[in-house]
């Protein structure tokens, strides 16, 4: 019962958002720019969570961000009100990361991406100087693992597992069936689990 309480308060709170999303976007689209601010207050910190972990630098990922919002705005007279938002915004995120990505590899290679608080941060937790190494070295083996997954695999690990969507918005902003996002990810476990463990000598 209580997990049906907790899905049923996810599900309430998600169409509560739905809403404001599509309220904004009308908003915007009559003129009024502060209502598209809204939007960006409430989808900035997930794009630059993902685009960190695409892209491996916080001022790459910022400048990122910005360039998805702005692509976003001019797209928006061509979105459809009755579909949603969210995943429709990831789209564009994810489009543009993927043409941002391959420059990277095109210039200097794969970029491995740092996982986890900066390093000032954990002196301001309090961690013991050995402590926080140990798990500086964890994030950096995670990361290193995760950033050797067939970009396929590595895209969905990262909606599903880090930015916390759901299925059905996962497979709508890859734009592949919701059986393909289930296999995806099964896989993408798996050899998650085989790299950590040829790491660590296991």
């Amino acid at each position: 019962m209580e997990g049906l309480a907790k899905e049923s308060g996810n599900t309430r709170e998600r169409r509560f958002e739905e809403a404001s999303d599509l309220l904004a976007i009308q908003e915007t689209l009559r003129g009024n720019r502060n209502a598209f601010a809204q939007i960006v207050e409430r989808y900035t910190p997930l794009l630059y969570s993902l685009a960190f972990r695409m892209l491996g630098r916080g001022e790459e990922a910022q400048e990122a961000v910005q360039e998805i919002f702005l692509r976003a705005y001019r797209a928006l007279p061509r979105f459809r009100l009755e579909r949603r938002f969210h995943p429709w915004l990831y789209t564009i995120a994810l489009n543009y990361l993927r043409t941002v990505a391959r420059r990277q590899r095109r210039r200097r290679g794969l970029r491995l991406v740092r996982l986890g608080e900066e390093l000032d941060t954990v002196a301001d937790r309090g961690e013991l100087p050995a402590a926080a190494a140990e798990r500086e070295d964890g994030e950096r083996l995670a990361q290193e693992a995760l950033a050797g997954l067939p970009p396929l695999y590595r895209e969905v690990f990262l909606l599903r597992e880090v930015e916390g969507l759901g299925v059905r918005d996962t497979a709508e902003a890859l734009g592949v069936p919701e059986g393909t996002v289930k296999v995806r990810l099964h896989r993408a476990r798996k050899e998650l689990v085989r790299r950590l463990a040829g790491m660590m000598g296991s």
